[in-house]
């Protein structure tokens, strides 16, 4: 396989999430809303699990609790994240938006973000949960390992998740060698059927991502993507440690994904691909812990995945990753703040977004609706 090395000599590793969850449209059914399976959903919730990154009992630290992610987001959608800091824990830390839009009044720990760990201590949690009930709003938390957040049954369990990484420290060589044969063969297939693998850190490659992006999320999961702002918010705060990986088949791009370095973590966050007979996103794993390990990054953090997304799970899951349940924690107030309106307009932008993703409507028009209406999806 053609592999040139990546342009930022900065990189510990490309890293990413691929937007590999796609949000899900306000018109879908959620399997895991479903009286039927909110029994195992609530037993996955105390499930034990290697932890992603360095874990203590305050949660753990990732991309999306840092001020390059946090200031893109804000940038991007026109919100405001803010930070609390407990009295019973003045070295801990959460942070939350208050949004307020056609949708209605609601709170959201954090927008936009993967996953975003209330940094606290116990009492520090009992305290930051006290405050985001105390706005009557409804509101929603994306915990990560915090025992205390997770653990917290005054929340109810919306979301079913699972979380995988790839530990890196052994190196490329013996993750290679713990791959299945066929897996072997469909890697050793990039360089056979002609394709190419680069690295980039330039602007118009993001522009390139971007197009692949679109036309991805419109065609196979009939959902709108994030404005190209948002992507160049983020190159713009991560610079060169935020890195494209493209795969190319006689010089078109076939494929991309997108990676941030944060720590000693190296993030796949977001990945986009044209049709093709064959898809060399399992080369493009590969290679991006052959460039983590080289450069000392300890971990691949591939992201979440809906645990419905069976095929999404098993392809993460070849590469012998750790695997970790991951919850989205929702809180209604008493007052049923938890309104009609909000109701009544996800169900518009649902019906909306079925529209503006039809397969005869213009690439560049589903990328307008994008920018007009992503905000409203948080």
């Amino acid at each position: 396989m053609t592999s040139h090395e990546p342009v930022a000599p900065n990189m510990a590793l490309a890293p990413a999430s691929n937007d590999h969850s796609p949000d899900r449209s306000p018109d879908h059914y959620y399997p895991d809303r479903d009286p039927k399976n909110r029994a195992a959903i609530k037993a996955a919730r105390h499930l034990s699990a290697v932890p992603a990154a360095p874990e203590t009992d305050r949660g753990t630290v990732t991309l999306f609790n840092g001020a390059r992610w946090r200031e893109a987001v804000e940038a991007s959608f026109d919100v405001t994240i803010r930070c609390f800091t407990p009295t019973s824990d003045p070295d801990g830390h959460a942070y939350y938006s208050l949004v307020s839009d056609i949708r209605g009044d609601r709170v959201v720990c954090t927008p936009f973000s993967d996953v975003c760990d209330p940094l606290l201590s116990a009492a520090g949690w009992r305290e930051f949960a006290a405050h985001l009930r105390s706005f009557e709003l409804p509101t929603t938390i994306r915990p990560f390992t915090n025992p205390a957040a997770v653990a917290d049954d005054s929340f109810e369990v919306r979301r079913e998740l699972l979380w995988h990484g790839i530990d890196l420290t052994g190196g490329a060589e013996a993750i290679w060698d713990g791959l299945k044969t066929k897996l072997r063969t469909s890697i050793r297939r990039a360089d056979k059927s002609g394709i190419s693998l680069r690295w980039s850190t330039e602007p118009a490659d993001v522009e390139v991502f971007h197009r692949m992006h679109v036309n991805l999320r419109k065609s196979k999961y009939r959902l709108l993507a994030q404005p190209l702002s948002f992507f160049m918010n983020l190159k713009d705060g991560f610079g060169d440690d935020m890195a494209l990986l493209i795969a190319e088949q006689h010089g078109s791009p076939l494929a991309a994904m997108i990676f941030f370095v944060s720590e000693d973590v190296c993030y796949y966050k977001f990945s986009a691909s044209y049709p093709a007979k064959y898809r060399p996103n399992a080369a493009m794993i590969m290679e991006a812990c052959r460039q983590g390990a080289d450069r000392g990054v300890n971990l691949l953090d591939m992201g979440r995945s809906d645990i419905e997304q069976t095929g999404l799970v098993q392809f993460k899951q070849q590469f012998g990753s750790i695997e970790r349940p991951l919850t989205t924690l929702h809180y209604s107030p008493a007052n049923g703040a938890d309104n009609h309106r909000g109701a009544a307009v996800s169900q518009t932008l649902g019906d909306m977004t079925q529209l503006l993703t039809d397969p005869t409507v213009p690439d560049e028009v589903t990328a307008e609706a994008g920018r007009l209406l992503y905000r409203y999806f948080s």
